[in-house]
């Protein structure tokens, strides 16, 4: 990771360099015989203290709205009736904006999740599996447009589907797998937990559907989680650093579904971001720790105590969830700018 070193061991480091120089040390290199042992210990393992982040790494981050659609208030908010109860007789449903998220590094275009494929709404044979095609209009009520494929909105923001580099992706439900036929150049980052519940007998029936995610042009790449001696990340279960500067860090939070993980962006300058997927529907939900109607709810409790532990080591954390009307208000706070498209 490639992190600034802490702002007051670089000020002491710079003062004793100018008066050994005063002093008549001009050799640079004699730097290493005026510096304290504490100082140069300091120095070494300035990295890895929470306050650190890297200097201008990413220029921006924003929201891409891939469409609307209605859910059940169950679902939202959690309820204690069976899943199948308020699936059949639920009459109140609640707004589920879709969206996916930009993120302009400068080694290129990287998204968090692709959107939704607006033909799930339009083509009756898009879910292989009757039972799949029969519950879907019970579970959800899509509102979508050709408008809402992931190249035309990249095209509505001004950027081509073709320069995208990268896309992590937060979880393989088909609302967030949905664009990646539109991105065959980019490299496709999974959890490997995640990765592994296409081998289960019936994917499907977690709505991960296979024909939609083993195309012959997806250039799939499993992540594994490593450990790191980083205290910011104690407990965590492990990262991956994507661009291997520590600006985009992915941390997994299961739950959701058994590979479900988080994006964290940090930037000099910036509140650092997180990304949570589907860990939550609405940001404000996970701080009362009130879990959605779906998912493993011990996971996601667990989860929830993940993120909380990183919010009291990293002050100004926004925590943004993909279906939350408030991501768009959370990540212009965050970066100091407009960022929803």
């Amino acid at each position: 990771m490639r992190l600034l070193p802490r702002l007051d061991t670089f000020e002491k480091a710079v003062a004793i360099f100018r008066l050994a120089w005063l002093a008549g040390h001009g050799d640079p290199a004699s730097i290493h015989w005026v510096l304290s042992e504490q100082d140069m210990s300091e120095t070494r393992t300035a990295r890895s203290r929470k306050n650190d982040i890297p200097d201008q790494q990413i220029a921006s981050v924003r929201v891409l709205n891939c469409g609307q659609a209605e859910q059940h208030k169950e679902h939202r908010y959690g309820s204690r009736l069976p899943q199948l109860w308020w699936v059949f007789f639920g009459r109140s449903w609640v707004p589920l904006p879709l969206q996916c998220f930009l993120i302009d590094h400068r080694d290129g275009l990287v998204l968090f999740d692709t959107g939704i494929d607006p033909a799930i709404g339009s083509d009756t044979r898009y879910i292989k599996q009757a039972v799949g095609r029969f519950l879907l209009p019970r579970i959800f009520r899509f509102h979508l447009t050709d408008a809402d494929r992931i190249d035309r909105v990249l095209t509505g923001a001004g950027v081509g589907a073709s320069d995208i580099r990268m896309a992590v992706i937060s979880h393989l439900h088909f609302d967030h797998v949905g664009g990646i036929a539109q991105i065959p150049q980019a490299d496709l980052l999974v959890s490997d937990g995640e990765w592994a519940i296409l081998s289960d007998p019936h994917p499907e029936r977690e709505w991960i559907l296979r024909e939609h995610i083993e195309t012959p042009t997806a250039k799939w790449r499993q992540i594994v989680f490593e450990p790191t001696g980083d205290p910011l990340f104690e407990g965590i279960g492990g990262i991956y650093d994507v661009a291997g500067d520590g600006s985009m860090i992915l941390l997994p939070t299961p739950g959701h579904t058994r590979g479900s993980m988080s994006m964290l962006i940090r930037q000099h300058g910036w509140d650092p971001i997180l990304l949570v997927g589907d860990l939550t529907y609405e940001a404000a939900l996970l701080e009362k720790n009130i879990v959605s109607g779906t998912g493993d709810r011990d996971v996601l409790l667990a989860s929830f105590a993940k993120v909380r532990r990183l919010q009291t080591r990293l002050p100004g954390l926004a925590v943004v969830a993909s279906h939350d009307f408030a991501a768009e208000e959370s990540v212009s706070r965050a970066t100091r700018q407009s960022s929803k498209i």
